[in-house]
């Protein structure tokens, strides 16, 4: 057996903006920014290192997102503001308009996140460059376009001139929006709003003085009834500019707050007009990356729409483990260079993780579902070792031994035999490292998802050294990679993978052609091969070389210490503090509602200390924050089972984009009507069907439609 060192592109996976933040003002990274970085590491073999920073820039952080009272600008009241003759006020389509102020507004960025992330269909109007008149709202045939509004301020506003803040909307517009919304029954949610008096009255005030980038947001008794999967636990807000307010009573307005900050003063609250309409204010800016957004999010979504409307919002826990039977290379945390001898995983580290794995289901009710996804390499599994949980067996190989005894924990994929890099793989020797593979895991007996295959490094794929020519697959090294799109992937791979039953192959999100960039929660189909449909995985901060703390620390610390090659904090992080911060990021892809699968290595299962490794260490973190706040269940899906998910998903979400799937509610028979505009069946998620199957408080109903369909909902 080939010893082998294996290579993994290092992400730079700490999303400051969510909720820890940069501790020094100035050093947070611009957004978006991706490079190649060839700087040598301690430890020698990172000769290709990826940093991918998925924060925000930090002037896009709304702690200075300042509001005032708006100057509204006299509009001329049009006579075709009256509705329609036709006006079928109890039809709306399943679709929400988002209203924004222009160029600048921070709150678009948030409004299309939370709404992207439940699959809700969307419009945005620019109010600074397009009029809203009544075409904008109603149908030619008298249904209503929107199901409802979302304002990312309450005023539309834009600073016109210092201190003061001119909306987007003038007097007409605003009476147009408001008769839509009171005639139509659509509710309205402001993502951010000064607590006055215009354009409209929420029967809220600011406190003078109070406003404030930090504070905490605690949920009353009605906002627990908004925001169904939180456990009441504070929210805390950072980096959000902040207007506390206090109830002020208005004749024929009813305000009831949801959040309230620590001395109770009003950050977000419901509020019916006189004439009817239903409103939401929150007085705390958003963005997308910010703790306290992505925990409102979903409840937000579900009473903008009455917990009714196309898309779904799923939450999911997958953990990828690499290079399982492999050796794999070892970091020296005295001296930051590698040992001699890799590192593999013993016969008692693979008995710990099945005891680590029930621990963690049975201490998080969120989290019942979990369990490891073991991406082998079966050219360094003994075949003939005996099947035993007995760590004092006579066998070749007790990690063959244990891994039979304990197979039926986990969900097995193929990793390919060897580990062998496949960008310029020969059609032959990629049929033998797939197939021979799907061999060994037979005559061991891993119960297999047969349909997934993660490649080596996620080789043949297009991020490659261009000038690879092959001759070196097995070596430990290659020249810079470049990200040269799906188009250089190796075909000889993906005929090999087909021919092997291969549906699934894992791609790298912090590639960016391995994503798709118009959909945040999509998939990709591969451009050469139909048959292949690609499944982004996540990487985190527990390298591929390091089996405890200390060793993760002196990797984690050579790169994001002061001294390290791309310093970003202040001092050198404890391992509280490390898991403290990558789990920041994995609470936000668990909050986004994304499903594809974090991975790590097989070091990382490496039983530290009793019961504990890495790997679940990072679970236990992730799951810590998560369980605080949410009650919301985490799916854990085979693989096999994960790609036909992310498939489905990924075909759904594109047809709605391409405006062939639509609905229509009719709240006076409590039905939607459903229809697919394009031939064939396309798949369709509806929120809120009676029919449904019960995820949270909410029930979702899984659809294959073909022509129209209609469905009974059960609004909440």
């Amino acid at each position: 057996m080939n010893t082998k060192i294996l290579l993994s592109a290092l992400t730079l996976s700490l999303l400051l903006a969510a909720c820890a933040g940069p501790p020094t003002p100035g050093i947070l990274p611009d957004a978006d920014l991706s490079y190649t970085d060839q700087s040598s590491i301690p430890g020698g073999d990172y000769d290709d290192l990826t940093y991918l920073v998925p924060g925000p820039n930090p002037n896009t952080l709304p702690t200075r997102a300042h509001l005032g009272e708006a100057r509204v600008q006299q509009g001329q009241r049009l006579n075709a503001q009256a509705l329609p003759a036709n006006a079928q006020i109890s039809k709306v389509a399943l679709r929400v308009l988002v209203l924004s102020s222009g160029a600048g507004d921070y709150g678009l960025e948030s409004a299309s996140a939370i709404l992207q992330q439940s699959g809700v269909p969307y419009d945005v109007l620019d109010a600074s460059q397009a009029p809203l008149g009544q075409n904008n709202l109603i149908n030619t045939d008298g249904t209503g376009k929107y199901q409802g509004v979302v304002l990312t301020s309450n005023a539309l506003v834009t600073e016109t001139s210092p201190g003061v803040y001119t909306s987007a909307l003038d007097s007409s517009e605003w009476d147009t929006l408001f008769q839509y919304e009171a005639a139509y029954k659509v509710r309205q949610l402001a993502l951010f709003g000064y607590p006055g008096v215009s354009p409209e009255d929420y029967g809220l005030r600011a406190v003078p003085g109070a406003e404030t980038s930090t504070t905490s947001m605690i949920p009353s008794v009605a906002g627990l009834g908004v925001f169904r999967d939180l456990t009441g636990t504070a929210l805390p807000v950072q980096y959000a500019y902040s207007y506390p307010a206090t109830v002020e009573a208005v004749a024929g307005v009813t305000t009831t707050p949801l959040l309230t900050d620590p001395l109770g003063r009003v950050l977000a609250a419901t509020s019916t007009a006189a004439d009817g309409r239903e409103r939401l204010m929150i007085t705390v800016a958003e963005n997308p990356y910010l703790l306290h957004t992505e925990l409102m999010g979903y409840g937000l979504v579900q009473w903008l729409t009455k917990g009714v409307h196309l898309g779904e919002h799923r939450r999911f826990l997958q953990v990828d483990i690499d290079d399982w039977f492999l050796n794999g290379a070892h970091l020296n945390a005295q001296t930051g260079q590698l040992y001699p001898e890799p590192f593999r995983m013993s016969g008692s580290d693979a008995l710990s993780v099945q005891g680590q794995q029930t621990s963690i289901a049975q201490d998080y009710p969120v989290a019942r579902a979990f369990r490891y996804a073991m991406m082998f390499n079966g050219g360094g599994a003994f075949l003939n070792a005996p099947a035993s949980c007995n760590l004092g067996i006579s066998t070749p190989d007790l990690l063959t031994s244990v891994t039979k005894c304990v197979m039926g924990s986990f969900d097995w994929i193929n990793h390919t035999a060897d580990h062998l890099r496949m960008d310029v793989m020969d059609l032959k020797t990629a049929k033998d490292q797939i197939s021979s593979n799907v061999t060994i895991a037979n005559t061991l007996g891993l119960p297999l998802s047969r349909k997934g295959l993660v490649t080596g490094e996620h080789s043949g794929l297009g991020n490659m050294d261009p000038g690879d020519d092959g001759t070196h697959n097995a070596a430990t090294t290659v020249g810079p990679k470049q990200d040269l799109g799906l188009g250089r992937s190796n075909p000889n791979m993906l005929s090999a993978a087909v021919n092997a039953g291969v549906s699934f192959i894992a791609s790298d999100h912090s590639i960016a052609s391995q994503r798709d960039a118009l959909c945040a929660t999509c998939g990709v189909p591969h451009p050469l091969n139909s048959n292949i449909f690609l499944v982004p995985r996540w990487p985190t901060n527990v390298h591929y070389h390091v089996t405890n703390p200390d060793e993760a620390l002196r990797s984690y610390n050579s790169i994001y210490a002061p001294g390290g090659i791309r310093p970003y904090w202040d001092h050198a992080l404890t391992y509280a503090e490390f898991l403290d911060k990558d789990s920041d990021l994995s609470l936000t892809h668990i909050l986004g509602g994304y499903a594809f699968p974090h991975y790590m290595h097989q070091p990382n299962l490496r039983q530290y200390a009793s019961g504990k490794s890495l790997a679940s260490d990072w679970a236990h973190a992730a799951l810590d924050k998560y369980s605080k706040y949410s009650t919301l269940p985490l799916n854990t899906y085979k693989w096999n089972d994960l790609g036909a998910y992310m498939q489905r998903h990924t075909a759904e979400e594109k047809a709605k984009t391409a405006g062939t799937l639509r609905g229509v509610w009719d709240r006076k028979t409590g039905r939607v009507a459903l229809s697919n505009l394009a031939p064939g069946t396309a798949p369709l998620n509806l929120t809120g069907a009676t029919s449904g199957t019960a995820y949270g408080a909410y029930r979702i109903a899984s659809l294959n439609l073909s022509g129209s369909m209609s469905v009974p909902v059960t609004p909440q």
